[in-house]
């Protein structure tokens, strides 16, 4: 038999941005001490191949597996970037094969029952929240955020359960950043200011998330606070750069979650450049959280976690729906497939 997952039922269960961090910390655990491997994102584009991932006005289909040996979990999932989003993840039994599970979510919908921020939102904003455990200073001031869209608040709410901080600044220049500083304030329970420029963010910040769609750097090397840690989350392909090359050229530590960061345009620029050498990058977010590389070691550093995403952490995040859907009771056991593969 095979369960069926359907946004109706996710959002019947209580998922919290802390298990969802708990879940991507453990995948990269796991794939730090060599018990998980995954491919690399696979997508064709179907429309607008000369706009970065995802960017509004690409149509595109995405394929990647994972498998996480801890969990005993192997997940192969579909993205499908149209008009509506939807993401479909096969659950298999690494042992014999067998589906154990379906599960099909749009974007919009895939939250907890309050409908505050969906699963696939705070699996990003898990990663960089992640990253700033590891590599930001313990104490911190205040922080920021560069693109108030659904990532920069996931990231924004995940960075919450990882360090406290009594101010975050905003900025996006293409969003109402007032409604969303007034909204995080709210949610969070500390002082959110809605910034005039992107400078204002970074001189402020002690850690700072960028989750933008930019193809130009909107972060100056010069800006940067003495300590400061980045978690880069909106550039994710060749075609996007937020950070400029003098930015790069002041990290005492760059950590990437793949392979594929180097092909992202701010590091590829970097290297191409000779700002940059690829021996240069400290290590993988896995290594670092399974302790075999450093994390943060002095107060002064500065520091850079780089991420593409990768499908270990949509697989921790896939696996954790199924086990609250199956011990909550959800879903739909069925035995025929014929009628689900023409959910809408």
């Amino acid at each position: 038999m095979v369960l069926l997952i359907r946004d109706q039922d996710i959002r019947e269960v209580e998922i919290s941005a802390e298990e969802i961090i708990e879940a991507v910390e453990d995948a990269y655990h796991q794939e730090g001490m060599g018990v998980a491997e995954y491919t690399p994102r696979i997508e064709i584009k179907i429309k607008g191949k000369e706009l970065p991932h995802i960017a509004p006005g690409t149509t595109s289909v995405g394929q990647g597996m994972a498998y996480l040996k801890g969990s005993k979990a192997f997940v192969i999932s579909h993205s499908y970037h149209f008009s509506r989003h939807k993401y479909v993840s096969h659950i298999l039994d690494p042992e014999d094969g067998e589906t154990l599970a379906i599960v099909v979510r749009g974007r919009e919908l895939s939250g907890s029952k309050r409908g505050e921020l969906n699963t696939g939102s705070l699996r990003t904003g898990a990663a960089a929240a992640i990253g700033a455990k590891y590599l930001a200073r313990k104490e911190v001031n205040s922080v920021g955020v560069l693109g108030t869209g659904r990532i920069g608040r996931a990231s924004l709410v995940c960075l919450s359960k990882v360090r406290d901080f009594d101010k975050a600044y905003v900025h996006s220049g293409k969003r109402r950043n007032d409604e969303f500083a007034h909204d995080m304030g709210f949610t969070l329970g500390v002082d959110v200011i809605a910034a005039d420029d992107a400078m204002r963010v970074v001189r402020e910040s002690d850690i700072l998330i960028t989750a933008t769609y930019a193809t130009e750097p909107i972060v100056r090397g010069k800006w940067l606070k003495e300590g400061v840690h980045i978690s880069g989350m909106g550039a994710d392909g060749p075609l996007k750069c937020e950070l400029d090359l003098d930015t790069i050229s002041r990290m005492d530590k760059i950590v990437i979650d793949s392979e594929k960061c180097l092909s992202i345009g701010e590091i590829s620029n970097a290297i191409e450049s000779g700002v940059l050498r690829a021996d240069g990058i400290h290590g993988k977010i896995s290594e670092v959280v399974a302790g075999a590389k450093s994390g943060r070691e002095n107060p002064n550093e500065i520091t850079l976690f780089e991420s593409d995403g990768t499908h270990i952490q949509s697989a921790s995040v896939v696996w954790l729906i199924y086990e609250k859907i199956k011990q909550a009771g959800l879903g739909i056991e069925t035995s025929d497939l014929s009628s689900f593969f023409l959910y809408p």
